[in-house]
């Protein structure tokens, strides 16, 4: 069995990011035996070079942090969950820019099961309509069961929360510091709320604050873990349009509210959908035809489920083929960074799982 602490050590060690991590331990086989391997083990693994190994070499202070961090969790009900855990988000795991770990502060990880995800987002400063058109949406949505996801941020975000809050729909907030504090400050009775049907969802230590370079980093976990990304009201720029990169990314679904010609508040949103990076959406119907949710209240199994129980290796492989139409066997063997021998054996159990699909030339797509 890992060690909790060692989990979260690894994501402590300078210089090792979430694909690092993740790296490490698929060589290791845990993130104890990466604090336990030696130098020239280590050395071995591809792109582990003389820094990361000068950091590993310092163990004792991340280990140390994490003996604080674990100390904290258990003071303020806070769950730790590494990328091999069983409740990891099967969407979440699916993208190969994952955080190898993080923190939750909510009512249950049992709702990112949810048979339906959707992840709201839009300007820090919408208009009375934008707003409007918001809570609307949210309140459509409550018939088809949805999770509701957004970052807790002034404006579209927080709209979304607090309406999804007061008629009873779970929603969970990804934010871009620890969860030591709210930020801002002005929305910690709304986190409340969210905890107690939902939560709070950071990949960063208690005490890590709202720096500047968080808040791009948090959205690929928006999108994520969601199904679908919804564009309310944006500009041309900021953090929405990195979540809709994001999206692309991942394969999801995007959504934009359509505005007014030359309205700044909806530049982004009309640049979208002219540019048919998005679908039209003016209500949460809209939404459940395209996505063939069938009638409100009857879940539809999503293809999402059929990922469940893939192993990291399996859904590191979807990932990367989901982020092109068609990738030949190539371009896949470099990305993966498995031995030929490992690709083909992942790559025959997904075809078995009815997953993937292989066309003419060695080239792989995802089913469905």
């Amino acid at each position: 069995m890992d060690s909790l602490q060692h989990q979260i050590a690894l994501t402590l060690v300078p210089q090792i990011g979430a694909v690092t991590a993740k790296t490490l331990v698929s060589y290791c086989g845990s993130a104890e035996a990466v604090f336990r391997a030696s130098k020239r083990e280590l050395h071995r693994i591809p792109g582990i070079g003389p820094t990361i190994l000068e950091a590993l070499a310092s163990k004792e202070e991340p280990l140390n942090k994490a003996a604080h961090e674990i100390t904290f969790m258990e003071k303020h009900q806070v769950e730790a969950v590494f990328y091999t855990d069983p409740r990891y988000p099967a969407r979440l795991r699916q993208c190969q820019d994952c955080p190898a770990i993080f923190y939750f502060k909510g009512s249950s990880m049992e709702i990112f099961e949810a048979s339906r995800v959707v992840a709201i987002i839009g300007t820090r400063q919408p208009s009375e309509h934008g707003k409007a058109i918001c809570e609307e949406i949210v309140e459509g949505f409550k018939a088809y069961n949805v999770l509701i996801v957004s970052g807790l941020a002034f404006g579209v975000d927080v709209t979304a929360h607090r309406k999804a809050s007061a008629i009873g729909i779970p929603n969970v907030g990804v934010l871009g510091h620890g969860l030591g504090s709210i930020y801002p400050s002005q929305h910690r009775s709304v986190a409340q709320r969210m905890i107690e049907n939902g939560g709070l969802i950071s990949e960063y230590p208690h005490d890590s604050k709202p720096d500047r370079d968080h808040f791009p980093m948090r959205n690929r976990i928006i999108s994520g873990l969601s199904d679908l990304v919804l564009v309310v009201e944006t500009a041309n720029s900021g953090g929405s349009m990195i979540t809709v990169q994001c999206a692309e990314r991942h394969g999801r679904e995007i959504f934009a509210v359509p505005g007014r010609p030359h309205d700044a508040k909806s530049m982004g949103c009309n640049y979208l959908l002219k540019k048919d990076r998005a679908k039209l959406a003016e209500s949460a119907d809209d939404i459940a035809t395209l996505m063939q949710w069938g009638a409100p209240g009857n879940p539809k199994p999503t293809q999402t489920q059929l990922f469940i129980d893939l192993n990291y290796a399996e859904t590191t492989l979807v990932g990367i083929i989901r982020e092109k139409p068609e990738i030949p066997i190539d371009q896949l063997t470099l990305a993966a960074q498995f031995t030929p021998g490992e690709l083909a054996t992942h790559i025959l159990n997904l075809e078995f799982k009815g997953i993937i699909r292989t066309l003419p030339g060695k080239r792989y797509i995802v089913s469905g």
